[in-house]
Order: C-alpha cells, then sequence, then structure tokens
C-alpha cells in the first residue's frame, strides 16, 4: 500500500507544478485583451506564489508535526476552491483570489510527499527516489504549457478550471480519509498553537542558517529555482515571441522544452548521485551549476545565432535539466545535513526562500520590461529581458561562489 499511497502524493505534487507554471499559458492573452501592462500580468502570476512561499514554512512545521496526509489533505481542498473560484468568475480579481488560494493549497505538497518518502523507504534508496518524484512532479510543468494551451482551445478556461477543481478535491479528500496509514502520524498528538508554530519556524530557520553547508544549499535552491520559475512560468512564451518571432503555437512547444528537461534532469541526477561517492559530491554539484549558467548565456544569446526557435528550445531544455539535477542533490543534502525529524520545517523555510526569490524575481523583471514599451500589451523588447535576467544570473553566480567554501555536504 505504501506504493499507492506515494502515487497519490506524487499526484498532488504534479497538481502543484501544473498549477504553479499555468500563468505562463493563461495570462499573456488575459494581458492582450484587457490591455493590461506587464507589472500587472507579474503581479497577477506572483499572487500564486505569495501565498505559496508564505505558507511553506508554517505547511512544513504542520507536516513535521502532524503528518503529511492530514495537511496535503487538507491544502487540496483550498487549491480546490481555488479553482473554482477562478472557473465561476474570469475577472482580473477573481483570477487574482484563485491564484492566491491555489498557491496556499498547493505548498504542503513537495514537503510532504519528501517527509514521506523519508519515513516510508530506506535511506539508501531516497536520492533515486527524490529523483523519481521530481521527474513525476515536473511532468506537471510540461502539461501545463502545451497540453494546457490545447485544453484551453478546446473546453475552454472555466472546463479546465473545473476540472482541476474536481480532481484537487477528490485527491485531498482521499488523503483525509486514508490519515490513519500514514506513518508519521503517530509521532505527535501535542495541540499546536499560532504562536508555536511560528516559534518552531523561526527556531528551524535560524538553525538552518546557521549551519553554512546548508545555508549554501538554500541560497543555491532558492537562487536557481526562482530564476527559473520567472522564465518558465511567466516570461519564456513571450520572450520567445518577442525575439524571434515566433508563432503562439512555436513558441509554447519550445517553452514546453523547459519543463522536459526539468523531467530528464532528475532521472539523470537521481542515478548519478546514488551513485557518486560522497567525496566527489561537492565537485559534482558546482560542474552541474555551472553548466546550468551556461545554458542561461545560451538562452540568451539564442536571437543571434542563426535559427532562433531551435536554439531557444536546445537551450530550455538544458537549463530545465541541469536545474532538475540540481535539486536531487540539494533535496539530497538537506537530508544528510538536518535532523530527520525537522526535515520538513527545513523544507519548508528553503521553500519559502525560493518563493521570496519568485516574487521578487518575476514582479523585477515585469517592472524592468515596462522601462522597455513596444507598444502593444503582452509583447515586450529583448532588451528588457536582458537586462532582467542579467541581474538574476549574478545573483545566481554569487551563490554558486558560494559551494566553493563549503568543505563537504554531508
Amino acid at each position: 500500500m505504501k506504493y499507492f499511497f506515494l502515487a497519490a502524493l506524487l499526484a498532488a505534487y504534479f497538481m502543484s507544478n501544473l498549477m504553479r507554471v499555468s500563468g505562463v499559458v493563461v495570462l499573456p492573452p488575459l494581458a492582450r485583451s484587457m490591455g493590461l501592462s506587464a507589472a500587472t500580468v507579474a503581479f497577477l502570476s506572483s499572487l500564486f506564489f505569495y501565498t505559496y512561499g508564505a505558507s511553506y514554512g508554517v505547511w512544513g512545521v504542520l507536516v513535521d508535526d502532524r503528518g503529511p496526509f492530514v495537511c496535503c489533505g487538507a491544502s487540496l481542498l483550498l487549491a480546490a476552491a481555488g479553482c473554482f473560484t477562478m472557473g465561476v468568475s474570469s475577472s482580473v480579481l477573481a483570477i487574482g483570489a484563485g491564484r492566491a488560494l491555489c498557491g496556499l493549497g498547493m505548498a504542503s505538497t513537495f514537503t510532504a510527499l519528501l517527509m514521506y518518502c523519508a519515513y516510508a523507504f530506506s535511506r539508501e534508496n531516497y536520492p533515486a527516489l527524490v529523483g523519481m518524484c521530481l521527474v513525476i512532479g515536473h511532468s506537471g510543468t510540461v502539461a501545463a504549457i502545451a497540453p494546457l494551451g490545447w485544453c484551453l482551445d478546446i473546453i475552454g478556461p472555466r472546463g479546465v478550471f473545473f476540472s482541476l477543481a474536481l480532481a484537487a478535491l477528490l485527491l485531498g479528500v482521499f488523503l483525509l480519509l486514508s490519515k490513519g496509514r500514514d506513518p508519521r502520524l503517530a509521532f505527535s498528538t501535542r495541540r499546536l498553537a499560532v504562536k508555536g508554530v511560528i516559534s518552531e519556524l523561526a527556531a528551524t530557520a535560524l538553525a538552518s542558517w546557521r549551519l553554512f553547508p546548508l545555508r549554501v544549499v538554500m541560497l543555491t535552491w532558492a537562487s536557481t529555482a526562482a530564476g527559473i520559475a520567472a522564465l518558465q512560468g511567466l516570461w519564456a512564451v513571450s520572450w520567445i515571441q518577442s525575439a524571434a518571432g515566433a508563432e503562439l503555437s512555436a513558441a509554447r512547444l519550445c517553452a514546453t522544452l523547459i519543463s522536459v528537461g526539468l523531467v530528464v534532469g532528475p532521472a539523470v541526477g537521481g542515478v548519478f548521485f546514488k551513485r557518486c561517492p560522497p567525496r566527489y559530491e561537492k565537485r559534482a554539484f558546482l560542474y552541474c551549476c555551472v553548466l546550468n549558467q551556461l545554458s542561461w548565456f545560451l538562452w540568451m544569446a539564442a536571437p543571434h545565432l542563426g535559427d532562433a526557435t531551435a536554439i531557444f528550445g536546445t537551450a530550455g531544455f538544458a537549463i530545465g535539466f541541469f536545474n532538475g539535477a540540481g535539486y536531487v542533490f540539494t533535496g539530497n543534502a538537506v537530508r544528510a545535513l538536518a535532523p530527520l525529524d525537522k526535515n520538513a520545517g527545513i523544507i519548508g523555510v528553503i521553500n519559502m526562500l525560493i518563493y521570496l526569490g519568485v516574487i521578487v524575481f518575476q514582479w523585477g523583471t515585469g517592472a524592468v520590461l515596462d522601462l522597455f514599451p513596444a507598444g502593444t500589451p503582452g509583447y515586450y523588447k529583448e532588451e528588457g529581458f536582458l537586462l532582467g535576467f542579467g541581474i538574476i544570473l549574478l545573483i545566481q553566480c554569487w551563490s554558486f561562489y558560494q559551494i566553493m567554501k563549503v568543505r563537504a555536504f554531508y
């Protein structure tokens, strides 16, 4: 039965990734039809990440204390309410409120999944499990671009939102009804107050930050994940259309290759890091980060290197691949460096930092793009993309430099 419950939690994580990235398909057409500025589009997209990031650490503490089934099940009901809200009304207010509710509801899925894996399976199999979870979960980002675009064309936004609401509702009810089978459930029966949760979250964050190798993992994970989220989750399609003059369908397909890389990367990374001797992990991770950075440079240079659309697709796949492979290492490093009973809380803190970065990066790139008006809502100049994401790459370079100062990640 443990594999059956693993599948249910994986389905929740799949939905989390799908909803996180869906803004790249849903929001740019909204900008064109309603005449919204780039900053407004970025704000609507980032509402998911405001609630997602703000609640991630709280969900982590709750998962540590109450178990993944109860927390994930309850949060999925919130996500169902968010999808229903967007389905009932297509106004800007309803989309903003729905995105915020979906972010709050999906914030527990990854933490719950990793906690379940840590307790239900052996430590030796943990890196491979993390890789598999990321492969399946990131498949949701593949589904969120071209396939979601096709679904929007066929059944419309309301049909898509109502379908997602039903799926989240059924999955959430199933996990709540299965709480007696949760391997983590028996570890705590104490009552939790809001003040206690916040205090425990603050203590976890402080302890994590004081441990330098864990701090480097947090900074690297946050800067890379926030950077790719800003690209994949909001600007990739618009960037390809603006810089390469690609048709919408071709731009969506190219952007989907980022997600394909995020699926393939963890699969390869899970096999590699399981076989990599601990003394070589730091070097392997550093190489992965350098290749990730080179992939970004290729993406930014794509319009000037011949077949821009093909190069955008190749670079996007490489960015997703090396990010995904790196996530396997960071997840395994947290498992090795942190106490098992604090794993979910620490992952929650890391993801709060990630989605703070996502909010800043998405809003910041939108603000930079508004400095280079293209004259038509929903379309932007290449110079704005280069400046906005150039700043993001400098932040990533600084975090990668910190890896060289760490002696080991175990």
